[in-house]
């Protein structure tokens, strides 16, 4: 009788007795919460039950991976779900992503500073995941979904053809067994992974390119604020970002094989992450508070002098933290969102990115399928985009690992990987272009060549850390001050252009990153091989050739043969981006190249 009892307690709502439901969603975390929302909001006439183990209230400051969001993800939530409001009134708002870098053992105001000084015009939120999710469920409830909580899901049993599949239910004891059925299910179990070892579709990497990255993290009482890490009367440094906003950034400290998080909560708490690849940090060095105090006070002593003594609400530690899968969309009518999907590395805080994609592919699949219109072919671009998304990015993030700490490439990689998201990532989420195939192929075409640059530049990063003295340096770098970079995101966070709008935007944004590469490859020269960077840039008068972009290297010797000096491209004005960002750097004379590096 325990779904008739949350019934009477008016925690859902009325069950219906025989016919099948539209779609079960087992979890209401963020991904089947924002699902169920969102299904809702863009079509009332479903019938949704979502299926819980937790009951509310959630714990404030629940304690989960997600509490960052960037502009993509924030635009999902304030706008496909209709929350802005909500997030303006009971969330953070969030300052940007900020990045300490250099000696942590040195004063904490000698590092070098990447962030923003001032709010930029398009938002993006701290989350406190337990309120947001209270809060969602309610929400939820009062749109007319039915929602099962203190319920365990205990079998799903996937019917083919039309027939409707069957999802079991028990309370937690294992008792009081019902049965519902749906046209749709949908596993939103968290890290449970329902489906995925149902199914068997967790994707293996072979042992050759296995590499392990774990995280530990708790919350603590009040305000850890990076601005009370440096002395009140260092006015330069404090002036640099004015009163006191970095709290309000998800702040990175950044070090060799690690990041540690500080992320403020509305709820008066504030989150504090260690994240590490194990090669470098292993991870019973961190794994309980104990031990994760005497890590920092080891890699970061600043920060961990100042929360000494502190009582923490909560302590959890993930090892192995990321993994993908062969599939999470079918044309059999089930899907797997949020981390029952795929778990990307959380460095660039997308976790709410990948969900927004997730639930949205998933409504349009039921769409079509409603309409007797969902295709094999395109449920297989769905799982191609999808999934092809969540491994780039984690590969692209966890190869710099070994360099976190290093200020002058991980800063021009974090410029890169900025631009290429605003450009490339955010006009889809802003514009649904994912969803249809015929505008995703037409814009393909026009980008088809951006992931080779990627690869490029990936090998860039790889080799100029090994390579950089570090010649190149600075104190304080706000990302925004850079003309064409501000110009470029306000462009491209912009919703309801037409296919025509979006294939100029891409095909400027192409010649962008075309000319962006060309001048961190004149940075990483500068920095590492100063006579070549003397021998082209002096006869010009401090302009560059136009180069072959997709051919970039370190190796001099090289530069010939592999035609790094025979573009393929119309040649343009690269000064203007070298300009704005060559000012922000400053040499540090007395670190020259060694003489491996000039031979």
């Amino acid at each position: 009788m325990f779904l008739q009892d949350q019934l009477e307690n008016g925690t859902t709502s009325t069950l219906r007795a025989a016919a099948p439901y539209d779609i079960v969603i087992c979890g209401s975390g963020l991904g089947g919460s924002a699902l169920a929302r969102q299904i809702k909001l863009q079509h009332p006439q479903w019938s949704v039950v979502l299926v819980e183990p937790m009951a509310r209230p959630l714990p404030a400051a629940g304690h989960k991976v997600g509490e960052s969001t960037v502009e993509l993800g924030a635009y999902y939530l304030a706008e496909k779900l209709q929350l802005a409001g909500y997030l303006n009134e009971h969330q953070l708002p969030k300052l940007g992503l900020r990045y300490f870098f250099g000696n942590a053992q040195a004063a904490f105001a000698d590092r070098p500073e990447m962030g923003l000084s001032a709010f930029p015009p398009i938002d993006s939120y701290q989350l406190d995941r337990g309120k947001l999710e209270n809060d969602l469920r309610q929400f939820n409830v009062e749109a007319g979904i039915i929602l099962l909580e203190g319920v365990k899901v205990q079998q799903i049993e996937l019917k083919e053809g039309t027939a409707p599949h069957e999802v079991r239910v028990a309370d937690r004891f294992g008792n009081n067994q019902q049965t519902f059925q749906a046209r749709w299910v949908v596993d939103a179990t968290g890290r449970q992974r329902f489906l995925h070892k149902q199914l068997g579709l967790t994707k293996e990497k072979p042992k050759e390119k296995a590499s392990h990255f774990s995280a530990a993290w708790f919350r603590l009482p009040g305000r850890v604020d990076v601005d009370a890490l440096v002395p009140a009367t260092q006015t330069d440094w404090h002036q640099r970002v004015p009163q006191k906003l970095r709290y309000f950034s998800t702040n990175h400290l950044m070090g060799r094989g690690y990041w540690v998080w500080l992320i403020p909560l509305s709820t008066n708490y504030t989150s504090v992450g260690i994240v590490v690849d194990e090669s470098l940090h292993p991870f019973l060095t961190f794994n309980t508070y104990e031990r994760a105090m005497a890590w920092l006070q080891e890699h970061e002593p600043t920060l961990a002098c100042y929360i000494a003594g502190s009582e923490p609400l909560d302590f959890k530690c993930m090892n192995h933290y990321s993994y993908s899968a062969k599939q999470v969309f079918s044309q059999q009518r089930w899907a797997c969102v949020g981390d029952a999907a795929a778990f990307v590395d959380p460095f660039y805080s997308p976790g709410t990115n990948m969900i927004g994609f997730a639930n949205s592919i998933v409504i349009e699949m039921m769409r079509l399928d409603f309409a007797d219109q969902l295709t094999a072919e395109l449920v297989e671009e769905y799982n191609r985009f999808f999934l092809g998304m969540n491994d780039s990015l984690t590969t692209n993030i966890q190869l710099a690992y070994p360099f976190y700490g290093h200020a002058t490439v991980m800063t021009a990689k974090l410029l890169w990987d900025f631009t290429n998201t605003w450009a490339f990532s955010c006009p889809q989420m802003y514009n649904d272009t994912y969803l249809d195939p015929q505008v995703a192929r037409q814009l393909r075409q026009t980008t088809a060549r951006l992931f080779s640059l990627i690869q490029t530049m990936q090998r860039l990063w790889v080799e100029w850390a090994a390579l950089s003295p570090g010649r190149l340096t600075y104190d304080f770098f706000d990302y925004l001050s850079l003309d064409f970079l501000s110009k470029l995101r306000l462009r491209n966070l912009q919703s309801n252009k037409t296919p025509a709008q979006l294939i100029a935007d891409q095909e400027q944004n192409m010649q962008i990153v075309e000319q962006l590469a060309q001048v961190i490859f004149w940075l990483a020269v500068e920095d590492v091989l100063p006579e070549e960077w003397e021998r082209f840039a002096a006869p010009l008068g401090g302009a560059f050739p136009w180069l072959n972009a997709w051919r970039i290297g370190l190796k001099p010797e090289r530069w010939e043969v592999e035609g790094l000096l025979r573009p393929t491209t119309t040649p343009t004005d690269l000064s203007e981006i070298y300009q704005q960002l060559r000012h922000c750097f400053s040499v540090c004379e007395d670190k020259q190249p060694s003489e491996k590096v000039l031979a």
